[in-house]
């Protein structure tokens, strides 16, 4: 909410509020303000203490540290000091009257009636004890005017008319802070707290009573500095919320997501509100920590295999993937994640690998899952080797299938065994494949020659 003392002179007393009663005589003030007629407060010897837009209009000069009775022409200073007397007069009268209001009409010195002065004695109860100074309020209209009698002689129908405003706004303003599932305040163009929710309180520490009429700074110094860019730049909001921290009541600091909105008419209100929306990121950094550190734990054994190992989605695309893997077929970690693990079949299988994992998900019918099988796999390089391929499936939480593959190079494997049938061959006298009858001809041919 703007200053209501917004408009007094850098040299007028300043006209200060105790904690209690503040509230009350920045609504009179504000009152004022809107008033379309020329209205002072007055000290106890008649000096004007504050006037409204209205009083320096009609008037056309400062009248500040002025003298109310000096502004007519019929009770200008003089030699007997008139204009004191006036006010003495007018001050006994109103401080012995009852209701505590009076009437002065200020006839000019032509004898034409000039002004008609509607007088209102404050009530020190009303003030508090930082505002003593403040004795009356004075309205003034030209006698010709027709004013509203009972807004101008009870301070009490101003006070009620105020606070029913301030009670509807306040109202309508904790309904909506209210609404929020995540920490909100509601706050004053200063940044005082007007409001604060549920999700605040706890999440700050603080009680209600505590929160309001606090400044937002002492919490989020983040949100006030945004709060006067908003109101320099007359923007209306953030573009975007803006990951900060704040400091809850008892020095702990809570790291939160911040989103600064301002409405300049909010529920018929003259003065701008701004509303600071929070979210409390101190749990999602917990669980984000714990799922990094469960990823971390997680690849540590996946890499701890010295077979290649994949994990897949069920549109194919490779989710995880182990050292191994990356040192089998040439590729770089950053270079299978995201991409379709057809990347390492050979050319019929990448084909048609998509078609046999769609054709899993929507019909249930296993035919690798659970099995060993032997395929050909291929490198970065393009070359291609063998390998026995084992399948396991993971259903996820959200209802989707995972794919976990695990692989062993048979390129040795068949080495070995090819190395050991040929040993067999020597053994048994085949090493060069020559079938018996073959030899039979041959010997015959050769004992031929000799006899020859």
């Amino acid at each position: 909410m703007s200053c209501p003392f917004k408009h007094l002179h850098a040299d007028t007393p300043a006209v200060t509020s105790s904690k209690d009663n503040g509230c009350a005589i920045n609504k009179i003030v504000l009152f004022m303000q809107r008033h379309a007629d020329a209205a002072f407060l007055l000290d106890h010897l008649g000096n004007i203490v504050y006037r409204n837009k209205a009083a320096q209009l009609m008037f056309l000069s400062n009248v500040n540290q002025m003298n109310l009775c000096s502004l007519f022409s019929f009770t200008q200073p003089s030699s007997t000091g008139g204009s004191c007397d006036f006010w003495d007069d007018l001050a006994k009268s109103l401080s012995n009257s009852e209701p505590q209001s009076h009437d002065v009409v200020v006839m000019e010195n032509d004898g034409e009636l000039g002004f008609r002065i509607n007088l209102i004695k404050m009530p020190p109860e009303l003030m508090g004890d930082g505002n003593k100074d403040v004795f009356a309020c004075a309205y003034v209209t030209p006698a010709h005017d027709h004013v509203n009698e009972m807004e101008k002689n009870s301070i009490q129908g101003i006070a009620e008319e105020c606070a029913v405003e301030d009670e509807q706004l306040q109202k309508h303003t904790k309904d909506v802070v209210q609404a929020s599932l995540d920490p909100m305040f509601s706050l004053y163009e200063n940044g005082t707290i007007g409001v604060a929710n549920d999700p605040a309180v706890h999440l700050f520490g603080y009680s209600h009573a505590e929160l309001v009429g606090k400044n937002i700074a002492s919490i989020c110094p983040t949100a006030r500095e945004v709060q006067n860019v908003l109101n320099f730049m007359n923007a209306p909001s953030m573009n975007k919320q803006q990951a900060t921290t704040a400091m809850d009541k008892f020095g702990r600091r809570v790291s939160i997501k911040l989103g600064l909105s301002l409405n300049q008419t909010f529920a018929g209100s003259e003065d701008p509100v701004y509303f600071a929306h929070m979210k409390d990121l101190t749990t999602l950094e917990e669980q984000k920590s714990q799922i990094d550190h469960k990823d971390t734990l997680c690849q540590a054994m996946i890499n701890a295999s010295f077979d290649p190992m994949f994990g897949i989605d069920q549109r194919g695309k490779i989710i995880v993937v182990n050292k191994a893997a990356c040192q089998a077929f040439g590729y770089a970690q950053e270079e299978f994640v995201d991409n379709n693990i057809s990347m390492i079949c050979n050319e019929s299988d990448a084909r048609a690998h998509d078609q046999y994992l769609h054709r899993y998900v929507s019909t249930g019918e296993k035919r690798v899952i659970g099995r060993k099988r032997s395929l050909v796999a291929r490198r970065k390089d393009g070359t291609e080797f063998p390998i026995e391929l084992g399948v396991s499936e993971v259903c996820l939480s959200n209802g989707e299938k995972m794919f976990c593959g695990y692989m062993r190079d048979r390129t040795q494997e068949q080495l070995d065994k090819k190395m050991l049938r040929r040993k067999e061959a020597v053994i048994q006298g085949k090493f060069f494949q020559v079938e018996p009858m073959d030899a039979r001809g041959a010997m015959k041919k050769n004992s031929s020659r000799c006899m020859q």
